[in-house]
């Protein structure tokens, strides 16, 4: 293990891609057994005041907000008001799908693993106050792929948003248990079942049970309690002028508690390496219970692969063979959101990065700084394969045209018999810019790309004829829309 001292490099490394991606605030806090390893923080939460960010500043947490929906839910069923095998039905009756086959057949488990087949949709976007999808002009909204125009309105029940899911246009990509593709309709509707199992509002029953007891004072669901707290971030966002991306400070936070379970959950470092420490320690915080160890050990099982080498627990991804340990990671990404949660809990690691603009390097910084810390050189890779080769007239069944109900749009064509892929909306999972990718093979169907630095892995699906029917791309399976001679770049 490292000292302090041995962390200036990464430190350097890390400023320079904050600059460079021109990150208006960055934190991280890392703890070993339980004590302060490091803290470091770049730039500010509030740019134009100047006001430093620090390891107390609220910020959103994003999708790192799915660990405590499955959290709640383990609760629940530790307390025999559930179990996560029970087909979802059961509490919501009004959940319907276009099979009706497979709704009946879809389980707890398989929302909380991303395996019911549901594909990538906007629906919960009409649920959401401010989100990136309503910056959109009317015309490039993905909502009007999926839901007719007299469906569209604003939501704000679950028995509303169960509504528009049925009368939404789209095929499931699988049967449940099948594939994994991330849904965050699907865990928006965890906590409805929460809420309906334990006869308290999805927020009130985390903060009673969950953020309260691990000690998170500063953790709060409400935007009303913003304003309250002495240390919260401006959040800032991209917009284009004159073709050039510019950054501004938004006071419009993503308002979508009805949709909290999926990712709107705001927090802080320090509040962030008191909840991680349920993962370190087996369930608990301090002397204070949150989980049984059984419940901790079910929710960071490698229940499903959901990219090359990596596999997805509850809420929780999970690289099992981190170096001799477990990895135990998420991230997030809203409008004004970067965030990742990572533990080694075999080496007391938790450490916890936010930053105030979407797409901001947290991700690298979390991997780089636990490289570090374990005395690895920086650059380690964060995947290791062979080297793959793909015939040519393989290649070509890759090509074409890919896009998902989020709003993300893929096409994949080739150059000289290598593969490429241009990300035409990168902005929808931070960027603010469109990404020109170099595919390489490392599998069966696998292949690895650089994005600013950080590995992401691409996958394709074929379907029961033997045709590539989507892609595997950001943890979302992405349906193909067009073939290589309707998709030219």
């Amino acid at each position: 293990m490292r000292q302090q001292g041995w962390l200036v490099e990464w430190e350097e490394l890390v400023e320079k891609d904050m600059k460079e991606g021109r990150v208006p605030g960055f934190v991280m806090g890392v703890n070993l057994n339980g004590q302060s390893l490091f803290r470091k923080s770049f730039g500010y939460r509030d740019r134009e005041k100047e006001l430093e960010i620090t390891p107390d500043t609220v910020m959103g947490l994003a999708s790192v907000t799915k660990s405590f929906t499955c959290m709640a839910i383990m609760q629940l069923q530790e307390a025999k008001k559930l179990s996560v095998h029970d087909p979802v039905i059961k509490y919501l009756p009004e959940f319907r799908t276009p099979d009706r086959q497979k709704t009946e057949q879809m389980t707890i488990h398989h929302f909380m693993t991303h395996t019911t087949g549901m594909p990538p949709l906007p629906i919960d976007n009409l649920a959401i106050r401010n989100s990136m999808l309503d910056d959109m002009p009317d015309e490039d909204n993905p909502i009007h792929r999926y839901l007719k125009k007299e469906y569209q309105k604003p939501i704000y029940t679950f028995e509303e948003l169960m509504e528009a899911l049925a009368l939404a246009d789209y095929e499931l990509v699988g049967s449940p248990g099948q594939l994994f593709s991330y849904s965050n309709d699907c865990y928006s509707l965890l906590g409805a079942v929460i809420a309906r199992v334990s006869g308290k509002s999805y927020d009130v029953y985390v903060k009673e049970h969950i953020l309260e007891p691990a000690n998170m004072k500063s953790s709060t669901f409400l935007l009303s309690d913003l304003p309250h707290l002495p240390d919260v971030t401006t959040i800032y966002h991209f917009k284009e002028s004159n073709g050039v991306s510019e950054i501004y400070p938004d006071p419009n936070w993503e308002d979508g508690l009805l949709v909290a379970a999926s990712g709107h959950l705001n927090s802080t470092v320090h509040d962030m390496l008191n909840y991680a420490e349920i993962f370190r320690t087996g369930g608990c915080v301090g002397k204070e219970r949150i989980l049984s160890e059984e419940s901790v050990k079910q929710m960071i099982y490698p229940h499903v692969q959901n990219s090359y080498g990596r596999y997805y627990g509850y809420g929780l991804s999970i690289q099992p063979d981190y170096y001799g340990g477990t990895l135990i990671k998420h991230g997030g990404a809203i409008k004004g959101v970067a965030a990742h949660l990572a533990i080694v809990p075999e080496r007391g690691i938790t450490s916890m990065a936010l930053a105030n603009l979407i797409g901001s390097p947290v991700e690298k910084a979390t991997l780089t700084a636990l490289h570090a810390v374990e005395g690895r050189p920086l650059n380690t890779p964060q995947y290791q394969f062979e080297t793959y080769s793909v015939p040519l007239a393989q290649l070509e069944e890759y090509v074409g045209r890919y896009v998902s109900g989020e709003g993300v749009d893929i096409i994949v064509y080739l150059v000289e018999n290598v593969l490429m892929m241009i990300d035409k909306t990168s902005d929808v999972f931070g960027g603010g810019k469109q990404l020109n990718c170099l595919l390489r093979p490392i599998g069966e169907h696998q292949f690895i790309t650089d994005r600013e630095g950080s590995e992401l892995t691409v996958g394709f699906v074929k379907g029961e004829d033997g045709t590539v029917k989507a892609m595997s791309l950001y943890y979302r399976i992405i349906p193909r829309v067009a073939a290589a001679e309707e998709s030219r770049v």
